[in-house]
């Protein structure tokens, strides 16, 4: 039995009281969110609410078309971004970019007035990058030298993210990643503005930004939640 998504049932259900008709969501990518969307529409619009969404990637795009989602462009802002995490830490900071779309991502969940994010037990640790998590790093294709000097420097360890057959992977904004392993983060905010400073450097998967709720799912099917605000 998939315990796992038992938990998101029970998020969904959380997340379907504070929703209302009209509202606009910023969508997160990855199997996690896709999963939730599909929990979360059908309690939408059993109450008559008309959810309209902003996708970060074509996969979640896809999904949210499927689930009955009116996708809409990006206007500056939105009401609520749902999405997941690689890794969150004892300050709900986050390592986000595993599936590519942290530009897209942060530009989203910067603009949102809440933050909700969903992770599995497994994805949290007391500071980001134990257990060799690695942190995605979007980077223009010129600079992708220059960059890992500067990750170098930083005290990390880049590697680029390659398809299966060894060719360089590309971002949907055409970057490349650089999945750099750094020793466990006591600063997140300062290493993402570090890090983020380097010329060619379009954005890093470090994510510190609050207000924020993180929905735990736990191994048995129930879930827990905490909040962070600035």
């Amino acid at each position: 039995m998939d315990r796992s998504r038992d938990a998101l049932k029970g998020v969904a259900k959380e997340l379907a009281k504070d929703i209302s008709s009209g509202m606009t969501l910023g969508l997160g990518s990855g199997s996690t969110v896709a999963t939730l969307l599909e929990e979360l529409s059908p309690l939408a619009m059993a109450r008559s609410k008309v959810i309209k969404g902003v996708p970060t990637s074509t996969q979640i795009e896809i999904v949210a078309a499927r689930c009955g989602v009116e996708l809409v462009p990006f206007k500056g802002s939105v009401d609520l971004v749902i999405d997941g995490a690689d890794q969150v830490d004892a300050g709900l900071n986050l390592v986000k970019g595993g599936g590519g779309a942290l530009l897209k991502e942060k530009i989203v969940m910067g603009s949102a007035k809440s933050v909700a994010i969903v992770a599995g037990e497994s994805k949290f640790a007391e500071k980001l990058c134990e257990a060799g998590v690695r942190v995605p790093v979007e980077v223009f294709p010129m600079a992708r030298e220059s960059a890992k000097l500067k990750l170098s420097m930083l005290g990390g360890v880049p590697e680029e993210r390659l398809l299966p057959k060894g060719y360089p992977y590309f971002t949907e904004s055409g970057n490349v990643i650089l999945d750099t392993l750094f020793e466990p983060i006591g600063d997140p905010r300062d290493l993402e503005m570090r890090v983020k400073s380097a010329p060619g450097v379009a954005e890093v998967g470090i994510f510190t930004i609050k207000p924020i709720t993180v929905y735990r799912l736990r191994d048995d099917g129930s879930f827990d939640s905490m909040s962070e605000s600035d």
